[in-house]
């Protein structure tokens, strides 16, 4: 049974469904296009290293979700949505860089259990995945909802679990690990996810957001202007304005 982040959590992505006016079982579509263009908030994409899914970043009452380009689509679509339930669920600057296993379930912060919840209640609505599973949910099941949301199989698998609507969690976890759900997606053939995401290649990368093209940052990126003019408008010092270049794979 969800404990009360849990709860806390998707009820914020119920409400951020509502003001979008997403139907209750309705796919959110492009996650670029819901956050930046309906949200508001700048989204970059960088090449940081394996252990880096992401980061909400905090200036003041300025904020940017930055995820990893490194990573699947699916896993981006995830982790463009735990980053924005940080944003939603309120939690302020000092949230550790999430990582795969944070985004995994692997944690006991509330702040991190809080906002997976609510990327699991935005990407995969309780109403739409009960809708899809049936009876007791087969591996196919776990395919055609993993499609339908734009999620990882294994995603969708948990989402199923969490909701209380398998009792064989082990054995589809089992067959997930062979990769049996391979031929069944090949079966299946389902239409490839409509996502942003899924047009951005590494040398679209990094990705610096419309809404913060004008910034700093992205001149230095574009060769527009240099670290040393940029880090003395903003106040900072060459040498972190540089780390922070480099660390984005720019």
């Amino acid at each position: 049974m969800p404990g009360l982040h849990a709860n806390r959590g998707a009820k914020r992505a119920r409400e951020a469904r509502a003001e979008l006016g997403l139907g209750e079982a309705e796919p959110a579509g492009c996650l670029l296009t819901l956050v930046e263009e309906r949200m508001r908030i700048p989204v970059g994409i960088a090449l940081f290293l394996d252990g880096v899914a992401g980061c909400c970043w905090h200036d003041g009452g300025r904020t940017m979700l930055w995820i990893n380009g490194r990573h699947a689509v699916v896993r981006r679509r995830f982790t463009i949505a735990h980053e924005l339930g940080h944003v939603r669920c309120g939690h302020g600057a000092g949230v550790p860089v999430d990582t795969p296993a944070t985004l995994g379930d692997v944690t006991q912060d509330a702040r991190e259990v809080e906002a997976n919840a609510f990327a699991a209640e935005l990407l995969m609505p309780r109403a739409g995945v009960e809708g899809l599973a049936g009876g007791e949910p087969t591996l196919e099941d776990v395919v055609r909802i993993a499609a339908r949301y734009g999620v990882s199989a294994i995603a969708a698998l948990y989402r199923l679990n969490t909701l209380g609507l398998t009792r064989r969690f082990r054995t589809l976890r089992s067959e997930l690990a062979e990769d049996l759900h391979l031929g069944v997606r090949e079966r299946l053939a389902p239409e490839p996810y409509d996502d942003a995401l899924a047009r951005l290649g590494p040398y679209d990368l990094p990705r610096i957001s419309p809404l913060v093209h004008a910034g700093g940052l992205a001149a230095v990126m574009d060769g527009a202007a240099s670290v040393g003019d940029v880090a003395e408008a903003a106040g900072v010092s060459a040498e972190r304005l540089a780390g922070a270049v480099a660390r984005i794979g720019a």
